[in-house]
């Protein structure tokens, strides 16, 4: 893995990290991983008892965080992928475990 997409992966955990901040997008971002589909934001919405407003602009955010995805095969629709976020756990796993030998623990 290049130097260049571990930094990627780190921004995604980063930003995973501090969705608790971000109600909404925390919701849509789970929602999106959890089910696994392609949703555009009035099906989000509806399924979310969301306003299209304030899940227009929670996607806006999701996306320009790179946590989740335009749909390639469907119009005005976003996906999460879950192969993405899976690498970017194990690699803050693998750097968590190397701090902490470090230290001993």
């Amino acid at each position: 893995m290049t130097e260049e997409k571990i930094c990627e992966m780190r921004a995604k955990m980063d930003a995973i990290q501090r969705l608790d901040r971000a109600p909404s997008q925390h919701q849509i971002f789970l929602h999106l991983l959890g089910t696994g589909r392609t949703m555009t934001v009035k099906e989000i919405s509806g399924e979310l008892g969301m306003t299209s407003k304030a899940t227009e602009r929670a996607v806006a955010k999701l996306l320009e965080k790179g946590l989740i995805q335009k749909a390639p095969f469907r119009q005005s629709a976003y996906t999460c992928d879950s192969k993405q976020l899976v690498v970017a756990m194990l690699l803050a796993i693998t750097e968590l475990r190397e701090r902490l030998g470090k230290r001993g623990l």
